[in-house]
């Protein structure tokens, strides 16, 4: 038998609620690679004129399409109709030996509730960046080309269930949304862009040095994410909790490492920093939760201090930090680095009731930043400034613009019906029993930075309309295209929570599970 060949090896498929019917065990690779082959055959579109560059969007748009279809559809209503059913929501997952490489056991692909919640949202991100990409005008191959790479990369982070698999996933991510930063920002993209590259890097090789201790130390275990390394480790385990925690807080951007998340926010494009703030820090509370927290529990358990201390002093910088800025894209910026503070306190916490709030929290953010960011491109093309002060009253001549940024801050701050209420509650409710001070000081921090995004919306959309604002046009058909499924996706985790609370919880316990040894 030549060795390269992709050798089944297990293979656990995924069945209908209703029907029984057993679906095709392939559904997460085609998750995953969809956007890839969109990538692959974008190149062979020219994009001369308006009409060729149509097309390379409609291709790009239906493979990200066609993986958030999989995902929806497919997989996580199947786990809804389970749940709703009285049935036991399961994993859905592929296994493969590959015996290519000796130190790679297998082709092994998860999504239990915590990855398909988050499959879910960046799907629908991501499908409203590519509707955006009607936006730009100039090297339209390459700008969707590179997304539908970044895409690839984020659903195989969030699929791996091999730490090997895991590791080139994560680091698939780095050269496209450095390319995307240098080639489409503003006048200072070249310095966010180097910022991204040195700290992405490092977050990079912090995890590789992680998981290789995992490797060579379990010996001749798997390197599979869902083992019990407790045993295993020993001493070792203590190297790699603090290496991975410096990892993902790199990329959560978390004080003090907050800065390049800063200037990416405030450089690159709109739909760049969309992404970047929308999907990809999610996958640094994604891997806190997946690796820190499931591969080193006793030192999770023994340093939560330092995350819950962490969380505290980044939701108070952030909070503050926000009521520094005149530009509209550094304040959202750092309202989100408060927002995404209450993740580390929720992981911290070490409860499933916190932990599931963290997964709401992500789904949130991302809906919310996202629209934020896109929407304050939009009011940038109008207004020609970012600039706070320089802005007021659009709400006259923007009206359909005022009320979307309005459901954007809202569902930050945490209004009911909204996702980020069923977030911030449950955070807090899972955190205050283990750690009531902090709790506390995050919840007054998180009234300071909902003041300020109350404050900005009605600096910049009531008062006295400015004047270089008065021929301002409201939301275009293009701009409601991909921004309301946005809206349609925090009114979905905001109002049928339950529906999506039993799918979460599975992959949740598993994690609390290990933590209580």
């Amino acid at each position: 038998m030549n060795t390269g060949l992709l050798i089944a090896q297990t293979s656990t498929t995924t069945t209908t609620a209703t029907s029984g019917i057993e679906l095709p065990s392939l559904l997460l690779t085609l998750t995953v690679f969809l956007p890839f082959i969109g990538f692959i055959l974008v190149p062979f579109f020219p994009e001369r004129t308006d009409e060729q560059r149509t097309r390379v969007r409609l291709v790009a748009l239906t493979a990200s399409a066609a993986s958030f279809f999989i995902v929806t559809f497919f997989i996580m209503l199947s786990q809804i109709g389970l749940a709703e059913g009285g049935g036991q929501a399961s994993a859905n997952e592929e296994n493969y030996h590959w015996l290519a490489f000796s130190f790679i056991a297998n082709y092994h692909l998860r999504a239990d509730g915590i990855s398909l919640a988050l499959l879910v949202v960046s799907g629908i991100v991501f499908v409203c960046l590519f509707l955006h990409a009607w936006k730009v005008r100039e090297r339209v191959r390459l700008y969707v080309g590179l997304l539908l790479v970044l895409q690839t990369a984020v659903n195989g982070v969030l699929c791996s269930a091999d730490f090997v698999l895991f590791l080139i996933f994560w680091g698939m991510q780095i050269v496209p949304v450095y390319v995307l930063i240098r080639a489409y920002g503003g006048v200072g993209r070249a310095r966010a862009a180097g910022r991204y590259l040195a700290m992405s890097s490092l977050a990079f090789g912090l995890l590789l040095v992680s998981v290789l201790l995992v490797i060579v130390k379990a010996g001749q275990h798997s390197s599979d994410i869902s083992t019990d390394y407790t045993t295993l480790l020993g001493p070792v385990a203590a190297a790699g909790f603090w290496l991975s925690l410096a990892a993902f807080t790199i990329t959560l951007g978390v004080f003090p490492v907050h800065r390049w998340l800063i200037d990416v926010t405030a450089e690159a494009s709109p739909g760049v920093a969309a992404a970047v703030r929308g999907v990809l820090v999610m996958l640094g509370g994604y891997g806190l939760m997946r690796v820190t927290l499931g591969t080193f529990p006793g030192p999770s358990k023994q340093f939560s201090l330092v995350l819950v201390a962490l969380a505290v002093v980044s939701a108070a910088w952030g909070s503050l930090g926000a009521l520094a800025q005149d530009d509209a894209r550094r304040f959202i910026s750092y309202s989100s680095m408060a927002l995404l503070a209450l993740v580390m306190l929720a992981v911290g916490a070490h409860t499933s009731v916190a932990l599931q709030g963290a997964i709401f929290l992500m789904a949130a953010h991302a809906v919310a930043i996202t629209m934020l960011a896109l929407i304050t491109g939009s009011i940038e093309e109008r207004a020609r400034t970012r600039s706070i002060r320089a802005l007021g009253g659009l709400a006259t001549q923007t009206p359909r613009l005022a009320a979307l940024w309005m459901v954007a801050v809202l569902t930050a701050i945490g209004v009911p019906l909204l996702a980020g209420f069923v977030a911030e509650f449950l955070v807090f409710t899972g955190a205050f029993p283990t750690h009531r001070i902090a709790t506390l000081l995050a919840l007054a921090t998180l009234v300071v930075s909902t003041s300020g995004l109350l404050w900005m919306a009605h600096r910049i959309f009531f008062g006295p309309l400015r004047e270089a604002l008065a021929r301002a046009r409201d939301a275009t058909a293009l701009e409601l295209t991909y921004l309301l499924p946005l809206v349609a996706m925090g009114l979905l985790f905001g109002v049928r929570p339950g529906a999506v609370t039993p799918v979460i919880l599975n992959g949740v316990l598993n994690i609390t599970t290990r933590l209580s040894g």
